[in-house]
């Protein structure tokens, strides 16, 4: 599912931060550890080293969901203090609290009381090093002015999350290995989608036979609500999924993931119900060479626009460029939209860890679209397909 969102660093005043057929047997998942702790203080390690070594800070204050999660692997946190010296202070409302201490170790647990406020309260904590320069990775705008406000303005606060986005873009081995799996999910799942989708079947009964499958094989739940978008809706390239009844012929696009230990996959395929028209072939046969021209250019060093510039050019040759509405690919992991992106205006250079996807389109309004999408591994020398699974248009002869 690609989108146009950009990270950058901003210096907030008081405003928000956030701005041929196939039957692959595939492979049942294998049990992998949501999260080995030591390698979440290693993590913390190595944010002290970028951000009070190198940045000059003094502490780093985590409030953003997903980067509590990255940081301690444990979900249900509210934020986390990180000082340049001593144990970091993970403050948890009372219910997380005791599972905050059983699940997280070289942290010292902080209970937030009931009408405690947190701003003041990490303000007070911290109120002895007068001079300090506290990181900020994320938050809304109130929130922004509710630390502000505690610490007496924001002379003290600079927005950084640029640091935690650098380092959440190169996956470790067990990223890796958590989003293999999900990937390994999503593939069980377009099967699925493969030999369900026909004239007759309602997209949201498709989607059922789909999550289902994927649950059934060991996923946590989906990366996000399941696009099945048939017939001239295939053209919306972020369709959902309705009561619709996919009729003969029609254009069926499937965007789906599976979460494995709170990491994502993503993965798109494009079916006709039925016997594909020669025009449904041709784009099909254009969306499938831009598909593999990109994957070919990838490589360590290379920028993230000229990966974008390959699909593109592809699909513009074929004479759909103006129907190629949306960016090539974005990266994959806790979310299922992060750094880095891929797009014709992309600064990001890809680099061994990444985890990327590539999804080029093409959509005709009042028609349909078709989409074909991988999520993929950046290796020293090139890529790899962490989703597999059909490519091929028609699931009938």
């Amino acid at each position: 599912m690609a989108d146009s969102f950009k990270i950058s660093r901003l210096k907030p005043t008081c405003f928000s931060l956030h701005n041929a057929k196939t039957k692959r047997k595939l492979k049942p998942t294998k049990s992998v550890h949501s999260f080995d702790r030591r390698k979440n203080l290693n993590r913390i390690n190595a944010l002290k080293q970028s951000a009070f070594k190198e940045e000059k800070f003094d502490f780093f204050l985590i409030f953003n969901s997903t980067n509590l999660t990255y940081f301690t692997g444990f979900p249900g946190a509210t934020a986390l203090l990180i000082p340049e010296q001593g144990e970091s202070i993970l403050y948890v409302s009372a219910v997380n609290y005791e599972q905050a201490k059983a699940e997280t170790n070289g942290l010292t647990v902080e209970l937030l009381k009931q009408g405690e406020n947190l701003m003041e309260k990490i303000a007070n904590q911290t109120s002895s090093e007068k001079s300090s320069k506290f990181a900020v990775d994320t938050l809304p705008i109130e929130s922004w002015c509710a630390l502000a406000k505690a610490f007496g303005g924001e002379d003290k606060l600079e927005p950084a999350n640029n640091i935690v986005r650098e380092m959440r873009k190169i996956k470790d081995h067990q990223e890796i290995q958590n989003i293999r799996e999900a990937c390994n999910l999503a593939s069980i799942g377009m099967q699925t989608a493969f030999d369900t989708i026909k004239p007759g079947v309602k997209e949201k009964q498709a989607a059922a036979e789909i999550e289902y499958a994927m649950r059934k094989k060991g996923s946590d739940g989906t990366s996000f609500d399941t696009i099945i978008a048939s017939g001239t809706a295939s053209a919306f390239p972020h369709g959902s999924c309705s009561d619709r009844t996919i009729r003969e012929g029609d254009l069926v696009v499937v965007d789906l993931g599976a979460t494995y230990n709170f990491y994502r996959s993503d993965m798109t395929r494009t079916f006709t119900a039925g016997k594909p028209s020669e025009k449904q072939r041709k784009i099909y046969e254009t969306v499938k060479l831009a598909h593999q021209k990109a994957f070919q250019t990838i490589k360590p060093n290379i920028p993230a626009r000229e990966v974008d510039a390959a699909a593109r050019q592809t699909i513009e040759a074929g004479g759909y460029g103006e129907f190629f509405v949306h960016n090539l690919g974005h990266g994959v992991g806790l979310e299922i939209h992060e750094a880095p992106t891929l797009s014709p205006d992309s600064k990001d250079t890809l680099a061994a860890g990444n985890v990327i996807t590539d999804e080029p389109g093409i959509y005709l309004p009042g028609y349909g679209g078709i989409r074909i999408e991988d999520t993929l591994l950046v290796t020293q020398d090139g890529a790899e397909k962490l989703t597999v699974g059909p490519y091929a248009l028609a699931n009938a002869p």
